[in-house]
């Protein structure tokens, strides 16, 4: 028997022992203690419960098998309305077999249904262009999310997990060796033990630095094909397509540099102006364009504020002398 087949056995038991007619205080107690120890127990009475109130206003639970006897209503000397009959008590086997009957029918997406009950239950967040967010997880960690960026959380006694849909966020792990943390990211998968890292996604392609500690890079769905799972450590990072892993090492001003918009600033150590405009792109709703690649490859450094495009493009002229035209959300840069 699996751990969900043991649970919805469990809720089972439960609800007979609710409908035997001899239910006291302390079993109600018990009850409330034992649906509050685990989403799963919640997750699997809910479930039982519902389905067994559905099914007895439909008197779908009255099983041909085991038929309930009625009670006979005494004679009444006249004609009159009568009060409703209290439904039939099922029995501890009846409950079971019924149990086992959404057992054996959700067999097939069991494992599916639990998921979206997982992410249903947690929590979703997002940032507009520009902004960051601060997020504070029940289990002591810490997100940041930047610019642009949607995540999805489910972080309970049951396991701990991250789906980053779009986007860039900063995760600080807090340790817990039986309750590892795993990061979903277009079709990869990380997974940490406690550990400060980044992840940011552009479509498929997932980008992946550790400040510190140590993070494992797999496929979200392993199957024969699938590579071995990468490791990186401290001061690495990793970029990911397809069946593809780039792993580099990062000097520690790099990383530090990298993770500067948590600050709400843009750090370039000889950054060509395009991969520059790039990045101030993410942050601004005004978009910086350079159609010269000339222009593109001119080598720029500095520290910027992520959302201050006019300053940046007033140094870009003051210092190399290049011309801004402005059209729409458009800012052109060329040559006079």
């Amino acid at each position: 028997m699996s751990e969900a087949q043991r649970i919805e056995s469990l809720a089972a038991d439960w609800l007979a022992r609710r409908d035997s007619g001899d239910w006291t205080d302390t079993d109600q107690q018990q009850l409330d203690a034992w649906i509050a120890a685990s989403i799963a127990h919640r997750v699997a009475w809910l479930r039982l419960s519902s389905a067994w109130e559905r099914g007895d206003r439909l008197g779908a639970l009255r099983t041909p098998a085991i038929p309930i006897p009625l009670p006979t209503p005494a004679p009444a000397p006249a004609p009159a309305p009568q009060a409703a009959r209290p439904a039939p008590r099922l029995s501890r086997f009846s409950l079971q077999r019924i149990a086992a009957g959404v057992l054996v029918a959700a067999a097939g997406t069991a494992w599916l249904g639990w998921q979206y009950t997982q992410e249903e239950r947690g929590q979703h967040y997002a940032t507009a262009v520009g902004a960051r967010q601060s997020v504070a997880l029940s289990d002591g960690s810490k997100l940041t999310l930047n610019t642009a960026t949607q995540v999805r959380t489910a972080v309970n006694d049951s396991g701990r997990k991250v789906w980053l849909d779009a986007g860039e966020a900063y995760f600080d792990i807090a340790h817990d060796k039986n309750h590892p943390f795993v990061v979903i990211a277009g079709d990869r998968r990380i997974t940490v033990l406690g550990t400060r890292f980044l992840v940011r996604r552009q479509g498929e392609q997932v980008n992946v630095t550790v400040e510190e500690g140590r993070v494992q890079i797999a496929a979200a769905k392993p199957d024969a094909r699938s590579a071995e799972p990468t490791v990186l450590t401290r001061n690495q990072a990793a970029v990911t397509h397809a069946d593809n892993v780039l792993v580099m090492s990062k000097a520690p001003k790099q990383v530090d540099d990298e993770l500067s918009w948590r600050e709400g600033k843009l750090v370039f150590d000889q950054t060509t102006l395009g991969d520059a405009a790039a990045q101030f792109n993410r942050y601004n709703l005004r978009k910086l364009v350079i159609a010269d690649p000339v222009i593109a490859q001119v080598r720029i450094g500095g520290s910027f504020d992520a959302n201050n495009m006019s300053g940046f493009v007033g140094l870009l002229k003051q210092g190399f002398g290049l011309a801004a035209h402005e059209s729409g959300n458009e800012i052109r840069i060329s040559n006079p």
